[in-house]
């Protein structure tokens, strides 16, 4: 149970970093008008004219990368674990846990590429035209 509530901490550090970089909501935005999650182009798909095949599309790059993030999830959790109980230990040794944090650190940086990847195919699937409407309710 110790583990699990150590885990959850790290994660709570790490985690806020992929889901910034995945919705462009980081402190300096360098996403927004960019790149557009699946969610925010399904929720305006109506005033997007989204075809039935942009849709499919979208879809698939959904059940891709959600395929693609779960090995990478119990990676970073195993990282986290480990690290955790390299802190834990009475004397942390320093190249230890700095190593153990590098794990965890590229674990998380292999979760933010895919999630860059999928934004990059979502925005290949969209017209200039809906690029442009999302940009416009990106900086609303």
């Amino acid at each position: 149970m110790n583990a699990v509530r150590s885990l959850c901490a790290v994660l709570l550090v790490v985690l806020p970093f992929a889901a910034g970089a995945a919705d462009g909501k980081d402190g300096d935005d360098w996403l927004r008008g960019k790149l557009f999650p699946p969610d925010v182009v399904l929720r305006h798909q109506s005033q997007l004219k989204l075809t039935d095949a942009q849709r499919q599309a979208i879809r698939r790059e959904i059940v891709a990368v959600q395929a693609k993030v779960a090995p990478i999830d119990f990676d970073l959790m195993d990282a986290a674990v480990s690290l955790q109980e390299a802190l834990e230990q009475p004397q942390p040794d320093r190249a230890v846990v700095l190593e153990k944090a590098d794990a965890a650190l590229a674990a998380d940086a292999r979760k933010k590429r895919v999630w860059i990847e999928m934004l990059l195919n979502v925005r290949a699937i969209l017209t200039p035209d809906q690029v442009a409407f999302l940009r416009r309710v990106a900086h609303e």
